[in-house]
């Protein structure tokens, strides 16, 4: 007997339906995958490709090139008086804190409307910076506000500071080598005039300071000597100390001569009878010395009293020499003042503020600015940066919401 062959099993109803499920999802997972990454290629074709080719296409054909031109000095000061520190004898350098001030305002004045407008005027640096055949991103326009060509100017302007060495380095850009130079000639001369002008109003505030003084001084000296005159003239003397010491001086010699006179009274008593004629002559002037003491103390004041209680000379004396102290106050002020004033005139000749130029201005001869390179370089990883930052902020979304 013949046996038939074995015929194929057919397959079962359900492994066909879940082989054709398989082979949907993975035609399904593919298809999204597939999609995400032409999304992802083309969001870095837009946001990084296509701006780095905008960018090099403006920096190496667009934008107009910059001259820079530099400049650099220190402002020194004449100051005999000034020593040298420790740290300046080890190092061979003066101090400069003295003019340290003056170069933070020389720092803020290169930035200053004054000085913008003044090169302005020298220059036209408006009618320069707004030329057309400047690109438009780097140009300026020609009806600008005083502010805006403010701002405009110090991205245009930067400038260095050294505290340590006192030295200050300023860069101008221009779009011409040779007016580069002429702006940084400019601001230089108007940066010289500036601190010449600096060291004038300082001397003339010394000087006009010490002026006062004097002035101040010397009116109350002749207030005092005033006073002293008026005295003088209302209680007619001179000298009321020099009068109750002549006075005193005149009492102690009347007082003597008494001693002395009742002294020979005393011995002419035991030899002659009392009403001799020498001793009664002698006793006449004994009461007449006696008498003119009297008189003599009262004048001085012993006797005399004020309302207060004082002595009227007393009180002139008191007053004599409250006016006397002051008149010597007032004198002396004076003096000490004529000194300043002296001293600040040999100080305003020595303590000079000048500009000390190390860097003229030269023209360059080739331009610095646009740095193309290193310009793309940022531009190229600031780009990276911002679409890799998006690109994983949009998947942490997305896979966060499936």
């Amino acid at each position: 007997m013949t046996s038939e062959p074995d015929k194929p099993t057919p397959p079962k109803e359900g492994k066909i339906l879940t082989i054709s499920n398989a082979a949907a999802d993975t035609s399904s997972t593919y298809r999204p995958k597939k999609r995400r990454g032409v999304l992802l290629w083309l969001s870095f074709l837009l946001c990084v490709l296509m701006p780095m080719a905008a960018a090099s296409y403006y920096y190496m054909s667009v934008a107009t090139d910059r001259y820079a031109a530099r400049a650099g000095f220190s402002i020194r000061g004449i100051d005999a008086s000034a020593g040298i520190d420790g740290i300046g004898a080890l190092t061979g350098l003066a101090s400069t804190g003295s003019t340290t001030s003056d170069s933070y305002i020389v720092l803020s004045y290169l930035g200053s409307r004054e000085l913008l407008e003044s090169v302005d005027e020298n220059l036209d640096l408006r009618g320069v910076y707004s030329e057309q055949n400047i690109d438009y991103l780097s140009r300026m326009a020609a009806d600008v506000t005083v502010e805006d060509f403010l701002e405009y100017w110090n991205r245009k302007i930067h400038t260095q500071f050294d505290p340590t060495s006192g030295i200050i380095e300023f860069e101008v850009q221009s779009f011409d080598a040779a007016h580069s130079r002429e702006i940084a000639s400019t601001v230089l001369r108007l940066t010289q005039t500036l601190v010449n002008e600096l060291s004038a109003n300082a001397r003339s505030d010394a000087l006009r300071f010490a002026r006062e003084e004097v002035e101040l001084q010397e009116g109350r000296l002749r207030q005092a000597l005033a006073e002293i005159r008026d005295f003088r003239s209302s209680e007619q003397s001179v000298d009321p100390s020099a009068s109750a010491a002549l006075e005193i001086e005149l009492i102690a010699s009347l007082e003597a001569r008494l001693i002395d006179v009742n002294a020979r009274i005393s011995a002419l008593r035991q030899s002659l009878d009392e009403n001799a004629p020498s001793l009664v002559g002698l006793r006449r002037n004994a009461d007449a010395l006696a008498a003119q003491i009297v008189e003599r103390r009262k004048a001085i004041g012993s006797d005399l009293l004020a309302e207060s209680g004082s002595s009227a000379v007393t009180q002139q004396l008191a007053l004599y020499e409250e006016l006397e102290v002051e008149r010597s106050l007032a004198q002396q002020a004076y003096a000490s003042a004529l000194v300043s004033l002296e001293q600040a005139r040999r100080d305003a000749d020595r303590q000079q503020r000048y500009l000390a130029i190390h860097l003229q201005p030269q023209a360059p001869e080739s331009a610095k600015y646009p740095r193309v390179l290193l310009n793309l370089l940022v531009f190229g990883f600031a780009c990276f940066t911002a679409w890799g930052i998006g690109t994983l902020i949009t998947y942490s979304v997305r896979d966060h919401l499936t």
